[in-house]
């Protein structure tokens, strides 16, 4: 919970939406995604925002 309250502040994003972009970020790894490479960073991070827009 530290590490998303202190994601929230560096990205000026509300704790409630960081919450959810990391617990997204969590299950896209258990699902097999990675995030070590940059293409498969970026791929990640796209996963991430289109999932956070179905919360909205």
């Amino acid at each position: 919970m530290d590490r998303v309250l202190d994601n929230s502040k560096q990205w000026n994003q509300l704790f409630q939406v960081e919450l959810k972009r990391v617990m997204i970020h969590a299950i896209l790894h258990f699902l097999g995604y990675d995030d070590k490479k940059i293409k498969s960073k970026k791929l990640m991070r796209k996963k991430e925002e289109f999932y956070l827009i179905l919360f909205q």
